[in-house]
Formats: C-alpha cells, structure tokens, sequence
C-alpha cells in the first residue's frame, strides 16, 4: 500500500477539497492510497471540478470589466435619469474621462477581479503541477488554468499598464510593479507554452473551457494591440495567430442568424461562439443586461416578474451607423414600445413629472437629466420573456469567430495586402445582409468591429489601438487627455501595495 503525506494529498485535491466540503485532517497525518482514493480525480472531467472555483470568477468579466470597457467609449452611456444612475457620478465620470484612482468603483473592481483569478490560478498550479498522481488530461488541465491565468493579465496589460506579476512561484510580501514589456512577454510566454496541451475541439465537451481556438484568438488580440503596450508592432504574428483560429481542426464559421450567438439558448451554439462564460439564472447568477438597459415599463412586456432599471443606453451618433439594411440593428430597440396587446406603452416621466408615450429616441439631451425615454436601448443579449428572476441563461461571448475574421483582415490591411482584408470583411457584413465593401480603410474597419461586436466589451479596446480613445471626442466627451488610455491604479491597492506606483496623470 503506496502511502502519502497529508501536503502531497493537498497538493493534488485541495480545490476540490474546499468544493466537496472534505474533513481536512492534521498536518501531521499520514492519508493512505486505498483508504483515501475515493478522494482523488480520476479522469479529465474530475480533476476540471477541482479549478472549478477558477472559472467562475470568469463570471466578474461581465461586470465590472466589460461594463468599465464599454461605458467609457462611444457605444454607451449611462446618463442619469431624475434619481435614478447617479450613482456619486460614477457614470458621469465615465462618460466624461473624468475617473479618479477612487471612483468610479470599476476600476477596483476590476483590479481584484483579475488578481483573484491569478490567485485562483496560482493554488491550482501548485496543486496541479506537484502532485504526483497521474491523471489522464492533467496536461490539459494545467495548460487550461495557466490560460485563466494568462487571460485575467492581459486585462491588467490592457487597463493598467505596469502591474505585479504574481506567480506559484512568487515570494510572499508586497510585490513591484513588472513593466508593460514584461507583462506582455509574460501573456505570451503562458499562452504558447499552453496551446500544446489544449484541445483543438469544440462542443459540449469543451463549453466554457479554454481550447486552443480561444487560446490563438487571445493570443491574435496580444499581438493585434503590441504596438499600444509594448511600442513594438507585431502584426505577422497577429495574422499566424487568426491564421491557427481559422484553420483549426474545431472548424469555426458565421452562424447565419447573427443574434442567435446571443439567445437565451446560446450555450448550444458551437458554431461561431469561441469562448463564452456560462451563466445561470439560480446558480451561476449575473447575467442581467436586460435590467440595466430596457425602460421600467418593458417588464410586463416582456412578462418578468422584475421592472428593468432604465440605465444603459447608446448614443445617436453611434446607433447611426447603423444602416438600415442591416440585419445587426435589431440588436437596438428604438420608436414606440409596446405592451402584450399592441398598445404603446405610457409612463409618468422622473425628470418633468409628464405622462408620454414609452419611444426610444436616438437623442439623449442631457447627461445629467435625461428624460425617461431617450437612448436606444440594447437587446443583443435576447431578453428571456417569463423570468421570475432578475438574471438570465445568456451565457456571456467572449470570443467570437467574426472577431477572428476582422482582426485578420485588420492584421492584413496594416501590411498593406487590402484585396484580401476587404473579403474578410465581407464576409462578416455578407451575414449582415449588408453590401460589400469594394476597398476598405483603417477608418472603415474600426466603424465595422464596432457594428458587429457591439457591447461585447472590445470597444475602448479597439479605439486605443486605432487612436481614437483619446484622440477623439463624442457626446458628453471632451476630454482628450492621452494619460486616460490607462486606468489609474486604485487608491485602495496603493494603500495595500506601498510598493505600487501610481500612473502618469493621476
């Protein structure tokens, strides 16, 4: 009978330890193979549910990162609506660029939001890598949690700059910020020293998971943004890497209807959804654009048993990119609402007193007191009609194969080669039941990635890396400072970190 110490037990099953409520036993105990194997992984499935733990904080992507993403760029805009979305001026300040190493509290949200799966990561690769027993797909599951790892750094990359780099092997104590470069070397070293380990597959079995696909794809968006982190462009390698995505043995294609990517059903939509987060509306609960974007008299429209919030809208400007003809401006919801009978729906407006008819207006006349009804509203995520709860099935896109494709066709025209970026790009408004492009500029790629990949949190993003973000200005958004292409690092990780130096500007 082979026998254990109680830390090489741990080493391997500490996660699912915590998640299956096992008695932990003295340090000092020794923990026997036949009395204990019961306790041990014994196949890919299993040891998944030990770095279980990891993936669900995946669901903080949603918000605050996408939400702190999307709400300082053009495509939305929270204004406040008589007492409602104040909120200290949280979304002012991100409508403005006017935030502050405080507020809003986004910004520290997502701090801690990657930092808690790098530290998720960290148990398990410790768990992982030292334990001696052999598991078949254990190479898979290791290459998986570095990818979480990898994934959760390329947004400390992207938002913050020069942030610590915090590994198993990392010394206890308060860490030095690494530079930008050595971040990004870092992202990219963990994501080519996993692709080998990961499944090139898609489908139930590898839903929610890190396949190589998704790997390649984030991967492409390190190289695609090179130049904005390290001063370096690396647009050869960003083609390489869409090239792995659109030729991978996993086979990814556009789904023919668009915003089926984006049902309440969508966990069965392999065919152009890379990478998703899967959400729940009992157990793995956030999922709740809905709530935050339709007017308070939608919910009986659509027959839930909770009245929206009236918050996140977009502004004219960017919802008139839109042409008619195209299939992608369902998405919005604008004019008259109705209710269950066909009536347009009245309501008593916060901000004037008036009752008036429930129509969306592309115009929203104020960020400080928007009447009730203005702002086209987004409804990309399909609102799930008879829910008695305030969050959804939706589960959350990441990575989208379309994305590929632009970010292809953007590699191709940045090396000159427009014949094929403008096919590319085709393809994608093809879909869109739009006409095609017959040449294609920098300036026309950026309005295409923001018509199809609306709201799904690549829009700051992708304004950095054309120079627009700070080099631009829209509604309600003067502010031109170039310091604002980062987020500053929060007061509150200054005062745990005396080691931690704050950004320029701020």
């Amino acid at each position: 009978m082979k026998k254990y110490t109680y830390k090489q037990f741990m080493t391997a099953a500490s996660i699912a330890t915590m998640l299956l409520g096992i008695q932990a036993c003295d340090l000092d105990a020794e923990v026997f193979d036949q009395a204990e194997a019961g306790r041990f992984p014994r196949n890919e499935q299993e040891l998944l549910s030990t770095v279980g733990a990891t993936y669900g904080r995946l669901r903080g992507y949603y918000d605050p990162v996408t939400v702190l993403n999307t709400a300082t760029t053009d495509e939305m805009v929270v204004p406040t609506r008589g007492p409602d979305w104040y909120d200290n001026g949280t979304w002012q300040q991100m409508a403005k660029h006017e935030w502050t190493p405080v507020s809003p509290g986004q910004i520290n949200g997502s701090w801690e939001w990657a930092y808690g799966i790098v530290a998720n990561a960290n148990i398990n690769l410790v768990a992982l890598e030292e334990s001696e027993l052999e598991v078949q797909g254990k190479e898979t599951v290791v290459a998986e949690v570095k990818m979480l790892r990898a994934f959760a750094y390329f947004f400390l990359l992207d938002m913050f700059g020069n942030v610590p780099l915090l590994t198993e092997d990392t010394a206890t104590g308060n860490a030095t910020q690494a530079t930008r470069q050595e971040v990004f070397s870092f992202v990219e070293s963990q994501i080519l020293e996993a692709i080998p380990d990961l499944r090139d597959e898609k489908g139930a079995a590898m839903y929610g998971r890190f396949s190589q696909a998704a790997a390649y794809t984030l991967l492409a968006k390190l190289y695609l943004n090179a130049e904005v982190y390290t001063g370096t462009p690396r647009w050869e390698d960003a083609l390489e890497a869409t090239n792995a995505v659109i030729n991978a043995e996993a086979d990814y294609s556009l789904n023919p209807n668009f915003l089926e990517n984006f049902s309440v059903s969508n966990q069965n939509i392999y065919q152009e959804n890379i990478f998703t987060i899967p959400f729940d509306k009992i157990l793995a609960t956030g999922m709740n654009w809905q709530m935050r974007t339709l007017h308070y008299s939608l919910g009986s429209a659509y027959g839930l048993s909770n009245n929206p919030w009236n918050g996140f809208a977009t502004r004219a400007e960017f919802y008139n990119k839109f042409s008619d003809d195209d299939q992608r401006k369902d998405m919005w919801l604008v004019g008259p609402q109705t209710d269950r009978s066909g009536n347009v729906i009245t309501f008593v407006d916060a901000v004037d007193g008036e009752s008036k008819p429930l129509n969306f207006t592309p115009q929203i006349s104020s960020l400080e007191r928007a009447f009730g009804n203005e702002g086209v509203r987004n409804v990309k995520y399909e609102v799930q009609q008879n829910n008695p709860r305030v969050n959804q099935d939706n589960d959350f896109v990441v990575f989208r194969y379309a994305d590929v494709l632009l970010m292809k066709a953007e590699a191709l025209l940045r090396l000159g080669n427009v014949t094929e970026a403008v096919e590319l790009v085709n393809e994608v408004r093809a879909r869109a039941g739009v006409d095609p492009f017959t040449t294609l500029t920098l300036e026309m790629l950026l309005e295409e990635r923001g018509r199809e990949l609306a709201w799904e949190g690549w829009r700051r993003n992708d304004l950095i890396r054309f120079g627009e973000f700070t080099g631009s200005t829209w509604q309600f958004k003067n502010n031109t400072q170039d310091f604002r292409k980062l987020f500053p690092i929060p007061n509150q990780q200054l005062s745990n970190n005396p080691n931690l130096v704050q950004n320029p500007g701020y």
